[in-house]
C-alpha cells in the first residue's frame, strides 16, 4: 500500500477543511492511502474504494514517524487519533468511520482496522 502524507487535500474539499485545521492543531502530518482506483476500477484488495469518497487514515503516532501503528502499540497516539476523527466529523460530509481502536466515539469496529481507520464520504 503507498501511504501519502497531506496536510493540504483529501478527497477534495472535505478532505482539505480537516487538514488545514489538524494543521491549525498539530504539526504532524497524517497518512492517507488506498482512495481508490483511477476511474473507479475494481480494487481486490479494498473492495469498498470505489469512488474517491472512501479512504484509509493511519492512526496518529506520538513520536510523528510517517510509519504504521496499530491502536495497541506504544506509539500508537490515542488523544490525537481521536481529535483527527472529530476534526474528519466536523469538517467533513462523513457518513461512517470504521477504526478497531477502543473508546473513540462514533467508530465502529470492523475486521481489519487496527492499524488503520477507514472513513466513508458523501459525495
Amino acid at each position: 500500500m503507498r501511504w501519502k502524507y497531506t496536510q493540504q487535500k483529501i478527497a477534495g474539499g472535505a478532505g482539505g477543511n480537516t487538514a488545514r485545521e489538524w494543521q491549525a492543531i498539530d504539526d504532524r502530518k497524517f497518512g492517507v492511502g488506498d482512495i481508490s482506483l483511477a476511474g473507479g476500477q475494481p480494487n481486490s484488495d479494498h473492495a469498498s474504494h470505489k469512488n474517491g469518497l472512501q479512504l484509509d487514515v493511519r492512526p496518529m503516532r506520538k513520536d510523528g514517524q510517517h510509519q504504521p501503528v496499530s491502536f495497541w502499540e506504544e506509539q500508537y497516539d490515542k488523544a490525537a487519533t481521536a481529535k483527527l476523527i472529530e476534526l474528519f466529523r466536523i469538517y467533513a460530509p462523513v457518513i461512517r468511520i470504521y477504526f478497531n481502536g477502543p473508546d473513540i466515539p462514533f467508530v465502529i469496529p470492523r475486521a481489519y482496522h487496527d492499524n488503520h481507520f477507514h472513513v466513508e464520504l458523501r459525495g
